[in-house]
Parts: C-alpha cells; sequence; structure tokens
C-alpha cells in the first residue's frame, strides 16, 4: 500500500487498535481529520518532529502490518468481487421476466447487499 491517505485511513481502520494510543491519537487527527502537523502538534502541547515521528511509525507499523496479513488486501477483493457479483444479479434480474426468477434473481441481490455491508 501506498502513502494515500484514502489508503492509509483503511489501514487505520484495520490496525489502529494496534498503534499506541498517542500514534493513534496523532495519526487519526493528521490524516482522518485533517490537520497539518502544526495543528496535532499545537493541540496536543508537543514539537512538530514528535507528532511527525508518530505519524511516520504509526503509517509504518500498520503498513508492515498489512505486508504479514494482507487482510486488507482481501477485504477490497471480497468486497470489489461482491459488487461486481452484485451488479451481474441485478443484470441478470432485468433481463428476466416477472416471476419466479426474476424474484430468485433479486433475492440473490438482496443476499449480496447483505453480505457487502456486513463487511
Amino acid at each position: 500500500m501506498s502513502g494515500d491517505p484514502l489508503e492509509l485511513s483503511l489501514l487505520f481502520d484495520f490496525f489502529g487498535d494496534l498503534l499506541t494510543e498517542t500514534q493513534r491519537e496523532y495519526f487519526d487527527l493528521y490524516y482522518n481529520d485533517d490537520m497539518s502537523l502544526a495543528e496535532v502538534a499545537e493541540l496536543k502541547g508537543v514539537s512538530r518532529p514528535a507528532v511527525l515521528d508518530a505519524v511516520k511509525k504509526a503509517k509504518s507499523y500498520m503498513q508492515n502490518f498489512e505486508e504479514k496479513t494482507g487482510v486488507v488486501k482481501r477485504f477490497t477483493e471480497m468486497r470489489s468481487g461482491l459488487l461486481s457479483l452484485k451488479k451481474k444479479a441485478e443484470a441478470l434480474a432485468e433481463s428476466l421476466p416477472e416471476g419466479g426468477e426474476r424474484s430468485l434473481a433479486l433475492e440473490i441481490v438482496s443476499d449480496i447487499e447483505g453480505l457487502k455491508n456486513g463487511i
């Protein structure tokens, strides 16, 4: 994973609880609340380099966790696969006349949506 803020936010969702409280807080303020390093430093009463160090370590730790586990990659692949299946089931439902088979296809769409929302 790169340093893309959206990817880092996803890493944080999965691995944020594994960070120290300080790393978690500074990372969250910097990436998710879009504060500058200086703003975080001022808010927390620490130096800008201290915030930068904590954010860099948090990022590095989470990327390392992902390299070892592949959890986020598998999650994004599964979600993408479910979206693809949902689109295919929707297309199938649209191509069928009203009745049992169409109802079944729509049930499949609903089931896939439930799975997608559950992950």
